[in-house]
């Protein structure tokens, strides 16, 4: 039987919350002068004020909830394919970033 209702608190560390708020900056810096995203506007503006806060817990809707996981998602099948086409170095980089995304993936979107 599945659950009525899910929990979206996360209790990320300190790494992986500044690798989501620079995620969430990034997309803001992408997305802020058109007028047809002011919806997504928002919702990453509050996911940057979520993960810049001091707090421990953070407490996430499920819109934000499954935008950041979308948005991880995409962004590890990109660096994915991008290693395939890269060097030494930028792959050393790459496999870094997919390190960490596929932690959080598994450690606090997949298990829901």
């Amino acid at each position: 039987m599945k659950p009525l209702f899910k929990n979206y608190n996360f209790e990320f560390n300190s790494t992986e919350k500044k690798l989501l708020s620079t995620l969430v900056k990034q997309i803001l810096k992408q997305i802020e002068g058109d007028s047809r995203y002011s919806s997504e506007i928002r919702i990453y503006q509050s996911l940057s004020e979520k993960f810049s806060s001091s707090q421990e817990v953070v407490k996430l809707t499920k819109e934000e909830s499954k935008r950041i996981e979308t948005q991880l998602t995409e962004n590890l099948k990109q660096y994915k394919d991008a290693i395939k086409k890269s060097w030494f170095f930028k792959k050393w980089m790459y496999k870094s970033l997919i390190n960490q995304y596929e932690g959080l993936l598994n450690n606090h979107f997949k298990k829901r």
